[in-house]
């Protein structure tokens, strides 16, 4: 093989592995920190393609163990692209996973905080509002008086059994409605 076809391999040789070294370190950069290790050795071959190239360009010989390596180098790195892919469609995957998980978390605790401040301020509702109007209207008749305190301590004790676990059974007004078809007038 004469030296002008041996410059000719180097720099096709050399431009594969900076091609396929750019493509693989461009799949793999949105996952650079969790993978440092594929990117150094993705570096390396795409600087070992540019010196490959630049010592055909200026004339220079081949060392004969990069004569020895580069072939190995060539075929690691085909099976690193081969196996890159599997990775970043394997990550990409795991980070729409978790992204959708995220996301029903973030649902279903703007549903808990709803529910706990429904259970919450529906009692507190009626002991302040009871409490305002004997405060302000101080009612004469005894019986009314009565009501409005009666209503203030069943609000005051349906706060007590306030249960915030969101497990717990709906109450009445918090369960799903499920309309049935009535038959007749």
């Amino acid at each position: 093989m004469s030296v002008e076809n041996v410059e000719a391999l180097d720099v096709c040789i050399g431009t594969v592995e900076i091609a396929l070294g750019a493509y693989v370190l461009r799949r793999l950069w949105r996952f650079r920190r969790g993978f440092p290790w594929l990117i150094a050795p993705t570096g390396f071959f795409i600087l070992r393609g540019a010196d490959r190239i630049g010592s055909a360009v200026s004339g220079g010989l081949p060392h004969a163990i990069g004569l020895l390596l580069d072939p190995l180098v060539l075929v690691l790195l085909v099976l690193l692209l081969f196996s890159v892919d599997r990775i970043v469609r394997d990550l990409a995957a795991a980070e729409e996973a978790a992204d959708l998980r995220e996301r029903e978390y973030e649902r279903a605790l703007r549903d808990y905080r709803r529910l706990a401040r429904h259970r919450l301020a529906t009692p507190i509702t009626a002991i302040v509002g009871g409490a305002r109007y004997l405060r302000d209207f101080d009612p004469q008749d005894k019986k009314q008086r009565e009501q409005i305190v009666e209503m203030i301590e069943e609000a005051a004790v349906r706060l007590e059994q306030v249960s915030l676990d969101p497990e717990s059974e709906l109450e009445a007004e918090e369960r799903p409605l499920r309309p049935t078809p009535s038959f007749g007038p």
